[in-house]
């Protein structure tokens, strides 16, 4: 049997992806899992905890996710090639509802709220991720070509979210290829 601590976030991932923050009340999320609500207090005493605690549950659920990707490619080429690929796949599933710190950072406008903060560093490590590979293959302006390969995807998450047609990635990935392709061969003056 799960702890009711780890029903109770689950629960609310699923309802909160679903859904939104604002619409899913803790009424619902705590007959869902099945839990009393002094026992879904016990464990978060305040909605927006419980909405901290499911971002990093998400965050870590992304990044062992991401990194099992990254890890199985060789050379930068495959390794940006493998996070695209993710990101399709992750489209694809059936659970897929955009993305929850994009929402997150909608519903939760306050700059200074800790909501917000997670959802920022959330998208801050896809950018160091992008760009520890891009390192890897020497590139130039590895910082700015990950901000807008992150860019690229942050597209592709809304673009799928909003319609059917998941060939975006494909399309994308067409682009980003020959645009890494180029920024992987040596330049006249290299060796």
């Amino acid at each position: 049997m799960k702890p009711k601590r780890d029903a109770i976030l689950d629960t609310a991932l699923t309802l909160f992806s679903t859904h939104g923050y604002h619409s899913i009340g803790v009424d619902r999320i705590k007959d869902e899992a099945g839990v009393s609500k002094m026992t879904l207090y016990k464990y978060f005493s305040t909605k927006e905890v419980l909405i901290e605690s499911v971002l990093i549950r998400r965050d870590e659920l992304f990044r062992e996710g991401i990194e099992r990707a990254v890890a199985s490619a060789a050379g930068c080429f495959d390794k940006v090639q493998a996070v695209f690929r993710w990101h399709d796949e992750w489209f694809r599933c059936g659970n897929f509802h955009g993305c929850m710190f994009i929402k997150a950072s909608e519903e939760f406008p306050d700059a200074t709220s800790e909501i917000r903060r997670i959802s920022m560093q959330h998208k801050e490590y896809i950018g160091h991720t992008l760009q520890s590979i891009l390192d890897l293959g020497e590139i130039k302006d590895s910082a700015l070509l990950a901000r807008h390969l992150m860019i690229v995807l942050e597209g592709m998450i809304v673009n799928a979210n909003m319609f059917s047609d998941r060939s975006c990635v494909d399309t994308c990935w067409q682009f980003i290829s020959e645009l890494l392709n180029q920024r992987l061969q040596p330049t006249a003056d290299q060796p």
